[in-house]
């Protein structure tokens, strides 16, 4: 694949997925989660597309595919493992880090992925052409530790430095 055809299909790629990354956003913003940020990594949790935390305080991951082989090649990351695990949570120099959040949900244009490809512990929402979002399957609840002030202020913090700085921290 040449220099030009590979940028093209970058800026394609990243497009549809920026485009349902901000729809899905105003869409938790509307069910009432907040913080929520983007592309987010820290406090031991590893790439998230969109990450959230709802009223009751449980952390929500949205991981965006659109494509079939992103979303088969999503099963090679370790975070797969620590949910099939329930490795939740671990200790890092005293201080509580997260491996996982509480539910995980893949989010595809509609019929990218059918309910049956989806783990037992992932939910699947579809996001139709016209911005709709539909359920698909329901998450499972992975554990119950619940994100605490210093996970929040860390969502937070991220999403201030990318509004202030302009750049993914």
């Amino acid at each position: 694949m040449g220099r030009k055809s590979s940028i093209r299909k970058i800026k394609r790629d990243n497009s549809a997925s920026s485009n349902i990354e901000a729809s899905l956003v105003m869409h938790l913003y509307e069910k009432a989660h907040s913080p929520i940020t983007t592309r987010f990594t820290g406090m031991g949790l590893a790439e998230c597309d969109v990450v959230s935390i709802s009223k009751a305080g449980y952390i929500y991951e949205y991981e965006i595919k659109t494509s079939r082989s992103d979303f088969k090649r999503d099963f090679i990351k370790e975070k797969h493992q620590n949910m099939l695990n329930e490795n939740c949570t671990k200790v890092y120099r005293g201080e509580q880090m997260w491996l996982t959040a509480n539910y995980f949900t893949f989010v595809t244009p509609e019929g990218l992925i059918q309910q049956d490809e989806v783990p037992e512990y992932a939910g699947l929402m579809w996001i139709s052409e016209s911005g709709e979002f539909t359920i698909i399957k329901k998450p499972k609840l992975i554990h119950k530790t619940k994100a605490d002030e210093r996970f929040i202020r860390q969502l937070a913090h991220n999403l201030t430095c990318k509004l202030v700085f302009k750049k993914v921290i």
